[in-house]
């Protein structure tokens, strides 16, 4: 076979070049955002704005070094990304936001360009990510230092912050969270809730289902809700109120039990008052000696566990 000139060779590898070309611009456009990237305002505020168009049941990643984080629905099948980052002008030139699409997933990260030394260093700081979702998402967020809060989302939930809040509000969950200095609130919630704190109080109101709470350093207080409780403090009191018995395990280290059900719930009581007395206002079948009860109510059924070594535990209805 006659070898190809110097031209031919040439004119084929330009075509393919004009090719790959075309193909990476392409793949650009495809994946660019809508939306603009940064802005300032008058007082030197950065703001970053992006928005994606997505279907419902994604996925939305939120990664960063600082800041808090809110999430609320929308209508629409729309991604909406606002990030405003305040601060010393050292922190503003440093903290940058980057957000991509991804298939099925919207993943944002924020990030202080400075060694860990360094960030301690950068002058105060403010961070708000204010993030718009469909209805049906699922939410993977992740932040160093601040808050979390969620309201009318529906869909699969983990998240962490080193340093803040938790608060969710009118959520359709199975949720798995914790926080390692900060308090948690759930409101008008149906799902399964596993959440962890080290170093906050705990409370959930009319939450339908299973909930599993654990502190290092706080109270727990439960109110108005139906599900499995687990709840379990080294240093608070606990504080529920169920409309059912569908098994119910609380213990602490360090404070008080006290539980209002209903008469007519069925249950197999035990518990032990270390450094204390237990107490029972229903009608039961069993004792109740030396800070120990064990006992059936209403001829018996899913196990109540509750346990303190400084406090009492109080058993009373709320019907």
């Amino acid at each position: 076979m006659k070898p190809l000139s110097v031209s031919t060779r040439l004119s084929i590898l330009l075509f393919l070049a004009v090719i790959f070309g075309a193909t990476m611009i392409a793949l650009s456009i495809k994946n660019k955002p809508v939306g603009k990237a940064y802005s300032y305002d008058s007082d030197g505020d950065k703001k970053y704005e992006q928005s994606y168009d997505v279907q419902a049941g994604g996925n939305l990643i939120v990664e960063s070094d600082v800041g808090n984080i809110t999430i609320s629905s929308v209508e629409e099948d729309k991604v909406s990304v606002t990030v405003v980052a305040r601060g010393s002008e050292r922190f503003i030139n440093r903290f940058t936001v980057e957000s991509v699409q991804e298939g099925a997933d919207i993943k944002v990260l924020g990030r202080v360009k400075q060694s860990h030394f360094q960030f301690f260093n950068s002058g105060w700081t403010d961070v708000l990510f204010d993030i718009k979702v469909p209805k049906n998402f699922n939410l993977n967020l992740n932040t160093a230092g601040g808050n979390i809060e969620i309201e009318n989302v529906k869909g699969k939930i983990d998240g962490e912050t080193s340093g803040g809040n938790i608060e969710l509000m009118d959520i359709e969950s199975d949720l798995k969270m914790s926080t390692s200095g900060g308090n948690v609130k759930l409101r008008n919630c149906v799902g399964s809730y596993h959440v962890e704190t080290s170093g906050g109080n705990m409370y959930a109101d009319k939450v339908v289902g299973p909930i599993n709470f654990e502190t290092s350093g706080g109270n727990i207080g439960i109110a108005d809700s139906d599900g499995k409780i687990y709840a379990s403090t080294s240093g608070g009191n606990i504080d529920i109120s169920l409309a059912d018995n569908k098994g119910i395990d609380l213990s602490t280290s360090g404070g008080n039990i006290n539980v209002k059900i209903p008469k007519t719930i069925s249950a197999d009581v035990k518990a032990e008052a270390s450094g204390g007395d237990v107490s029972c206002e229903l009608e039961f079948s069993g004792k109740i000696k030396d800070g120990k009860m064990k006992a059936k109510i209403n001829g018996g059924g899913n196990q109540i566990n509750l346990e303190t070594s400084g406090g009492d535990i109080v058993i009373t209805p709320n019907d």
